[in-house]
């Protein structure tokens, strides 16, 4: 009988392990599915920090296995493992629906679920596919059937576009030629090179790109510019689209977010204050006369530079006006008129020679290129208008010859008369607040540097790294770069009446010992104040102003570079 008894129990505990096994496979199949499959690609689509929502299912999904084995009565047991592995699920539809579109929000009604379905046979066919594009029009364009032609090549867009949003970078840039295709992005001014796809591809998807943006895809030789919006990971992006063709193939720029780059306040570009005040002498109504050159190598920050210093004038209170060959930033209040460079009607030095007839207060003219305009805008003198000038040049000697070459080297004092002052840049990484690693430097690394020994005790190294936990992992803020955004060094040299009289005789170096007797800040000098106060690195400072090989006697005798 006892035999007996014990068979019993035995078979009994057999069928209500397989019993319980068939329920927790009814319960943790689904669950599975919907947290690898739906919420995992959800969270990381809407950017709600996936990681951690995937970690919060794993737990209560361990938690509810040990309710299975832990509670011996069965269906009680199950019933708390479903609630275990309900809840986070119920607060992430929650949390979810406060932070996205209500056109996407989760939803149980049958117009929901209507919705949802539509969704899923819309995401079903256009695959993997994460972003959709708005074009110039402002018309939704939803991502191509799976069966269209389009489809893969709106892929290979995605797959281009999106890790370089998620990099943080700035621009893209694609090159296409006959033999491949080169593609890279920028972080912080510095170029990362990307896979490179195929040619017929990488051409596709610039055509695929430059419908959206309304430009002519047949026309591959003309400069073209446009405009589009992407919505996808991480929220709305606008790409802005520029293409041409040259001598060694079709040339892309994309640049993500462009107004957002080029808005900065006057105050906010890294200027410091004694160069800050040097300018503000600029801005009272009798003051605003004569030319003021702006200049930087290209990359370095100078239409940036130039929309803060028009936008510190008050629009409504000033008549300001603009010449530019691309109007990259629309200002409220300005009248920017962009110079179409197809109409052989008009050319760059007319469309000026009208402008100031108008009496404006303040002009911003895009880099001149031609030997007509520049005595054009030197005409009015110190009795004309404020007029920003933009030039390319790499440092103060350069740019000054190149006005003085432009408007005729035979009549100085026409060129060298109407200059206010002359400014160059550069642009410097800042380092990441998050990682930057403090240090004590040397007496002899502050002596080399020429920094003041009594001041500085302390300064920053980037680093890119955090410890988390027991692990060194890359800085989830700056991405392992040690380095987050860019800011701007500046020499500005005042040309006061003495200083003109130098110039107008010719001496430009006893002009730049005037101005540097009048505490002019070399662009080093800025750079080692920005070192000292924490916002960059040694490293990057050498980087940025390290003499180069091709260094020119007049950079040397201007002190830009260190």
């Amino acid at each position: 009988m006892l035999c007996i008894h014990t068979l019993a129990d035995a078979s009994s505990a057999i069928l209500v392990g397989w019993y319980m096994a068939l329920i927790m496979v009814a319960v943790y199949a689904p669950w599975g599915w919907i947290v690898s499959s739906v919420l995992d690609k959800d969270a990381r689509y809407f950017n709600l920090n996936q990681r951690r929502w995937n970690a919060i299912h794993m737990t209560c999904g361990v938690l509810g296995l040990a309710a299975f084995v832990l509670i011996p009565v069965p269906g009680i047991n199950a019933l708390s493992a479903v609630v275990v592995l309900l809840t986070p699920i119920l607060v992430y539809w929650k949390i979810r629906n406060q932070q996205v579109p209500a056109s996407q929000r989760f939803k149980l009604t049958s117009d929901g679920l209507k919705e949802r379905m539509e969704a899923r046979k819309r995401s079903k066919a256009s695959r993997a596919a994460l972003v959709h594009f708005t074009d110039a029009e402002d018309v939704k364009r939803n991502a191509p059937d799976r069966e269209d032609p389009l489809f893969a090549i709106h892929m290979v867009a995605e797959d281009l576009i999106v890790p370089a949003l998620e990099a943080r970078a700035s621009r893209m840039d694609i090159l296409v030629t006959q033999k491949g295709s080169a593609i890279t992005h920028t972080v912080d001014g510095i170029s990362y090179k990307r896979d490179p796809v195929a040619p017929d591809q990488a051409l596709a998807v610039v055509d695929y790109l430059k419908n959206l943006a309304g430009l002519d895809v047949s026309d591959r030789r003309r400069r073209q510019t446009g405009n589009f919006d992407m919505s996808g990971p991480g929220g709305r992006t606008l790409l802005h689209l520029t293409t041409a063709g040259s001598s060694n193939g079709l040339v892309t720029r994309i640049d993500f977010d462009i107004a957002k780059q080029l808005s900065k306040p006057f105050d906010g570009i890294g200027l410091l204050p004694s160069q800050l005040e040097s300018l503000q002498a600029f801005e009272p109504q009798h003051d605003r006369h004569g030319i003021v050159l702006i200049g930087a190598p290209k990359g370095q920050g100078l239409t940036t530079t130039a929309y803060s210093l028009l936008n510190r004038h008050d629009a409504y209170t000033a008549n300001i006006k603009t010449l530019e060959r691309d109007v990259l930033l629309e200002i409220e209040g300005v009248d920017q008129v962009k110079w179409d460079a197809s109409d052989p009607n008009v050319d760059f030095a007319t469309n000026l020679q009208s402008m100031l007839r108008r009496d404006p207060d303040i002009v911003l003219v895009d880099v001149i290129q031609d030997a007509d305009t520049a005595p054009v805008a030197a005409e009015p003198g110190m009795d004309g208008p404020l007029i920003y000038i933009q030039q390319r040049q790499s440092n103060i000697v350069d740019q000054i010859r190149e006005w003085v070459k432009l408007v005729g080297d035979s009549n100085l004092k026409k060129a060298t008369g109407p200059l206010r002052a002359v400014m160059n840049q550069r642009l410097i990484r800042a380092l990441c607040p998050n990682c930057r690693q403090a240090y004590q430097p040397t007496p002899e690394q502050v002596k080399q540097l020429n920094l003041p020994a009594a001041k500085v005790t302390q300064l920053y190294r980037h680093s890119g790294k955090v410890q988390e936990k027991n692990r060194i992992e890359n800085c989830p803020v700056c991405g392992g770069s040690g380095y987050l955004g860019q800011t701007g060094i500046f020499e500005v040299m005042i040309i006061d009446s003495e200083a003109k009289k130098l110039l107008a005789k010719g001496d430009l170096k006893a002009a730049l010992a005037h101005a540097r007797r009048n505490k002019m800040i070399y662009l080093q000098e800025a750079a080692l104040s920005k070192v000292v106060s924490g916002e960059t690195s040694i490293d990057e400072v050498l980087r940025v102003t390290a003499p180069s090989k091709k260094k020119t006697k007049a950079s040397e005798t201007s002190g830009t570079a260190a």
